[in-house]
């Protein structure tokens, strides 16, 4: 009895001087290191200065303040961190941890040097002063050390941040301390490696899917200027995209200054997603410009006080999302009521976003210990599921939506097909009645049937002219035999543009129909003259004539054949110069440019048929015609692999093309096959 009394006195005397001596460290075992995130953020001590005896076990730092190591800035705390200090943790091991090697990881926009009992073991960039010191954020990537000895140690950090007030100003970037973890080495290795792969696939996984939907609606836009939805819906995209950029800059990215200016964007980019988000949805559905223009008008107050460093900007921000949010969901909803067409598509993917991204604020805007997603727990889990299903909600639903338009668009034009057979077959039984009731009347009648059928052949006859005359013979038949045409790839075609360099100077000179004869008279004689090389018209926009070689029936000479229809045409140009110049009138020089490459042809649409190409070879194309001179034939480095042997061709070396970079460009003297003089 006396003994088992001894042992608790003991104990309990134990716990007591334990409790006195060790309540201002923390104590480290294997157990309290196997958690993930294992962060280490209280019972530090923190005195601004330098002084390299503080790195010491046996340093006194009993006077020593409390605080957290990440130093929050605020607006009536911008002087608490002077630019350099030491942070000292004391720390009690047990045996559990002795040997084993151990894994620190830090985060933070300065520079620092760790200590364990005043030993540096580890350094992250340059403590030189306030302006040489060097910063780098080692984004918590795991370094290794051993603890050797059970007991008391000293965990001390030098660290200097001078620009902390400076990034509180200029990127509104509160932390001017630092965050850091401590825990087993295998485990915290192969946990950064997991995140560190899986947030890069992911990221860049994303930001790629909205990049190429961003483009894919950018380049329907331009096609459909008229259609501003798809100009909004690309906005958009782009946007949610570079958060995915950004995301992953201030995960992977070393150099503070970079991370805080990207990490500055998001604002600017909330309110401008707001801004498309609401114009897109007002196209589709509402189409109230005064609304709209509200928004657009509290977006751009918005930027204007974050380029000025108004923090009324945050407020201006949240109201415009809260706002665009509300917007969608009930219009959308609105839109769903009163059965607007495709509103059920779009509707259900934007609706599920929107929802869920607004249960997301008001679990932030609620929670009074901070909001934190953490992918170790089964909620974290379900709730980064729910945030992956709203950012891919929008653009799926907008795929459908296009699939679904699409199909409309071809039933449509099915059913536009049937009438016209059906058209057709009455056409057909009455002309077949006609014929039973011409041979009951009399010769005379029958003359006038057979004068009144001559002039219905000799309008087909003018008809099917017409359309030769719009569209190839071979997409006109297609046309005709099936009512539709289908889009063809052409690996090789051969592309070119002119254009008149004093069409302004003529414009101003001639009235309208004398400008538009001359005009006309030109483009008369280039018709005459690629139709005889075998050259297809594409079309004519103002001064501009575009036709191409290889096409609508495949050939290999199609590079040869635009070049001589471009010599001649040339040449058409310089002799009209010249006679024009002999009689005092103004003239028109010419600027002629080739491509050769793969382009998409066909006609779109349903009413008033064009045929027209498309692809990067028609706007190369386009630039050699811009990148030219008067009176010179300037073609791409790709027309000249194909011709070089049959055209004699002067190098002008790599030219800067807009919108195309650096390409090679020759013009094009001379043939040695002579060219016919053309007749107009």
């Amino acid at each position: 009895m006396k003994k088992i009394l001894v042992i608790v006195f003991l104990f309990c005397f134990y716990n007591s001087f334990a409790k006195n001596v060790f309540r201002d460290k923390i104590f480290i075992s294997i157990d309290s290191l196997a958690g993930y995130p294992n962060y280490f953020n209280q019972h530090w001590k923190f005195k601004e200065g330098d002084d390299s005896a503080r790195a010491l076990f046996s340093y006194n730092d009993s006077s020593w303040k409390e605080t957290a190591p990440s130093l929050i800035v605020t607006e009536d705390s911008q002087n608490q961190f002077k630019g350099i200090g030491w942070f000292r943790l004391h720390i009690v091991v047990d045996s559990t941890v002795i040997g084993k090697p151990l894994a620190m990881m830090i985060k933070h926009f300065g520079a620092s040097q760790i200590y364990l009992d005043g030993k540096l073991i580890k350094s992250y960039g340059k403590i030189n002063g306030a302006d040489s010191t060097e910063y780098y954020n080692p984004q918590e990537l795991p370094f290794i050390f051993v603890i050797a000895a059970t007991g008391e140690h000293v965990i001390a950090v030098r660290y200097a941040n001078y620009n902390a007030l400076k990034n509180y100003q200029i990127y509104n970037q509160p932390r001017a301390g630092f965050s850091l973890m401590l825990g087993l080495s295998d485990h915290q290795i192969s946990r950064k490696d997991e995140r560190s792969t899986y947030f890069s696939f992911i990221l860049m996984l994303l930001s790629g899917i909205f990049f190429a939907l961003c483009l894919i609606h950018l380049f329907l836009f331009f096609y459909h200027i008229s259609d501003l939805s798809n100009l909004y819906f690309s906005i958009f995209m782009f946007c949610i995209a570079l958060f995915f950029v950004i995301g992953f800059i201030s995960y992977a990215v070393t150099i503070p200054v970079f991370e805080m200016r990207s990490v500055s964007l998001i604002s600017p980019l909330l309110i401008i997603a707001s801004v498309s988000l609401s114009g897109f949805i007002n196209t589709i559905f509402e189409k109230k410009k005064l609304r709209f223009k509200t928004i657009v008008l509290l977006g751009i107050i918005g930027l204007l006080l974050r380029m000025l460093g108004v923090s009324a900007y945050v407020f201006v921000t949240l109201a415009l999302i809260i706002g665009v949010s509300l917007e969608a969901v009930f219009t959308i909803i609105f839109g769903m009521i009163k059965r607007v067409k495709g509103s059920h598509i779009i509707g259900t993917g934007i609706l599920f976003s929107v929802l869920i991204f607004l249960t997301f604020i008001g679990m932030a805007i609620t929670s009074k210990d901070g909001f934190e997603i953490n992918g170790e727990t089964l909620i974290g889990k379900v709730l980064i599921l729910l945030l992956a299903l709203a950012i891919l909600s929008i653009p799926i639903s907008m795929s459908l939506y296009q699939a679904w338009r699409f199909a409309s668009i071809n039933k449509d034009l099915a059913q536009q097909l049937v009438q016209v057979k059906l058209l057709s077959q009455k056409t057909l039984e009455q002309e077949q009645e006609k014929q039973l009731l011409l041979k009951n009347r009399k010769q005379e009648l029958e003359k006038e049937v057979l004068l009144r059928t001559a002039e219905l052949r000799e309008e087909k006859k003018k008809s099917d002219d017409l359309l030769l005359n719009i569209l190839p013979m071979e997409i006109a038949e297609e046309l005709k035999a099936t009512g539709t045409t289908t889009a063809k790839d052409f690996s090789e075609v051969t592309v070119l543009f002119t254009d008149f360099k004093n069409f302004t100077l003529m414009s101003e000179q001639l009235n309208a129909q004398e400008l538009v004869n001359e005009i006309n008279y030109c483009y008369s004689a280039f018709d005459t003259i690629i139709t005889k090389h075998g050259v297809e018209k594409i079309k004519t926009i103002g001064d501009s004539y575009m036709c191409a070689g290889g096409l609508p029936v495949a050939n290999k000479t199609n590079s040869e054949d635009i070049l001589k229809a471009a010599i001649e045409i040339r040449d058409f140009m310089l002799a009209e110069k010249q006679k024009r110049e002999a009689q005092g009138k103004p003239y028109f020089e010419i600027r002629i440019g080739c491509n050769t490459g793969s382009v998409v042809a066909g006609i779109v649409g349903i009413k008033k048929f064009a045929y027209d190409i498309w692809g990067d070879t028609v706007n190369i194309a386009s630039r050699m015609e811009s990148s030219g001179e008067p009176g010179k034939i300037n073609i791409s480095g790709s027309t000249y692999e194909l011709v070089k042997n049959k055209f004699k061709c002067e190098h002008r070396g790599k030219i800067e093309a807009k919108n195309k970079g650096m390409i090679d460009m020759y013009f094009v003297e001379h043939s040695e096959i002579k060219q016919a003089e053309v007749h107009v």
